[in-house]
């Protein structure tokens, strides 16, 4: 039985990382960390109560508004949770790494 209960879990999770990427692309200026199949650019966690929390580590490209963009990218990631599983998103952590600057 706890293997079954690791595998859904395990399953869960990767649905919400992939709901969280799939969201945080739509943004623009935004970039994940590690795009590798974003390992590690995106952690959810299941909270009691069907809530979960989400962190994000991304890369901001020069000329966007740090907080502008990272509000955009929180109500995406919690509106694609929202609207496509019963968990409600408690919080959405972003962690800015860097800012790519664009040389000419």
């Amino acid at each position: 039985m706890a293997k079954d209960s690791t595998k859904i879990t395990t399953a869960l999770s990767n649905v919400l990382v992939s709901l969280a990427s799939e969201a945080a692309q739509d943004v623009e200026g935004i970039c994940l960390l590690n795009s590798k199949r974003n390992k590690g650019a995106v952690s959810v966690y299941v909270l009691p109560n069907e809530k979960v929390a989400v962190d994000l580590f991304i890369d901001i490209e020069q000329g966007y508004s740090v907080p502008s963009a990272v509000a955009v990218l929180q109500e995406r990631v919690k509106t694609q949770i929202e609207s496509a599983t019963k968990f409600k998103v408690q919080s959405v952590n972003v962690q800015v790494m860097n800012v790519n600057v664009i040389t000419q």
